[in-house]
């Protein structure tokens, strides 16, 4: 059997270290970059990540929190 693409929270699998080309938006599937936004709303009361798209935009919304979501890891295994 092939191998599939699965994603989950980077903050899962702290066993081994991420590489950053393995880690996407959990709300669209883009890469993401480890840089801050180039815009951040102080309204959201948290400190600004230290993701953000290709673009500098934030991360997509989660859906459960309505805040940027934090990047996935991809396992290529």
């Amino acid at each position: 059997m092939a191998p599939t693409n699965t994603t989950w929270p980077a903050t899962e699998h702290t066993d081994e270290p991420v590489e950053p080309d393995d880690l996407i938006c959990p709300g669209c599937t883009e890469q993401v970059r480890c840089a801050p936004p180039g815009y951040w709303r102080v309204a959201w009361g948290l400190p600004a990540p230290g993701f953000s798209h290709e673009d500098g935009s934030a991360l997509c919304l989660a859906r459960s929190t309505g805040r940027p979501a934090g990047p996935v890891e991809i396992d290529r295994r």
